[in-house]
């Protein structure tokens, strides 16, 4: 009896021991310094554009940043400076002006750009693009970028969206994993999900370069089926570069490389264009003996 149990137990562990190394090298195979995905990315929010807010400084540092762009596969770029009339209150017609001579410097890069931006809540975004005093994303101008205050979720924030729609825009709701409010309580949300805002995460809250709370965060976010893009929110090249590839890897180690190719391929790639987009359904892959299922 006692040797029947010994054998037991050493069978068992050396199943294990395979199990773990079969397990490993699946997720070496993804992670292991291969691309992931086939196709470039569409990075639609970085602050690229030079010296207008807490971004990239100069048109030299941009030349920079973009050939770190291009080492990640993107191709396109959206450029997002902030708009928000207490520390960066910039005006339309100085960004294209600005935007225009780093188009004219980047010619060469091989990465397409377009200039929108990243607008800070206000009760009447609606009437300011009509008054074009915002600048929206992707062609056509059918998207907004917006952020949120840090701490709170602002009153009335769900009727604001609804009369965006109503003028044909639909907001998209910039790194909705890192507001303290929503890290404490994610289905504070939950309305602004149900009523159709995309939500965008960012590359580095999926690395964990946020910290672990906001990684959990942005986890919870995709496994509620509530985000529909990936963005790098990049800023300066040396503190918070252009990055892309890391983050696919995690995307479709965790939930599979057909969801991982919608949200960082297809639906950035869509919203560049100003077409349709739809949030991502995301389950985590289930492991069984040998092998991942999904």
């Amino acid at each position: 009896m006692v040797l029947f149990f010994f054998q037991l137990k050493t069978c068992f562990r050396a199943s294990s021991f395979l199990l773990f190394v079969r397990y490993n090298i699946t997720c070496a195979q993804s992670a292991g310094g291969k691309v992931v995905l086939r196709g470039m990315y569409t990075d639609v929010h970085c602050h690229l554009l030079p010296g207008v807010d807490d971004g990239v400084e100069s048109f030299k540092e941009a030349e920079a940043w973009l050939k770190r762009a291009r080492e990640e596969n993107i191709t396109r770029v959206i450029a997002t400076p902030h708009i928000r009339p207490d520390t960066y209150p910039n005006k339309p017609h100085e960004l294209k002006h600005r935007f225009a001579e780093l188009c004219e410097r980047a010619k060469d890069s091989g990465v397409e750009l377009q200039l929108g931006a990243e607008v800070y809540y206000r009760h009447d975004l609606a009437e300011a693009i009509a008054k074009k005093e915002i600048l929206t994303i992707g062609f056509g101008g059918r998207y907004l970028l917006v952020e949120l205050p840090l701490a709170i979720l602002p009153a009335g924030t769900e009727d604001v969206f609804y009369r965006l729609r109503l003028s044909g825009v639909e907001p998209v709701l910039a790194h909705p994993e890192r507001y303290i409010f929503s890290r404490d309580e994610p289905m504070r949300l939950a309305e602004l999900a149900r009523e159709g805002t995309l939500f965008q995460i960012t590359t580095h809250s999926i690395t964990g370069g946020f910290g672990g709370a906001v990684q959990r965060t942005a986890f919870r976010l995709l496994e509620l089926g509530w985000v529909a893009v990936v963005a790098s929110d990049a800023h300066r090249l040396a503190a918070r570069p252009p990055m892309f590839r890391e983050a696919v890897r995690v995307l479709a180690n965790r939930y599979g490389r057909a969801a991982a190719r919608r949200l960082a391929v297809e639906n950035p790639r869509r919203l560049f264009n100003g077409e349709h987009i739809e949030p991502v359904a995301c389950q985590p892959r289930r492991w069984r003996l040998g092998a991942f299922s999904t």
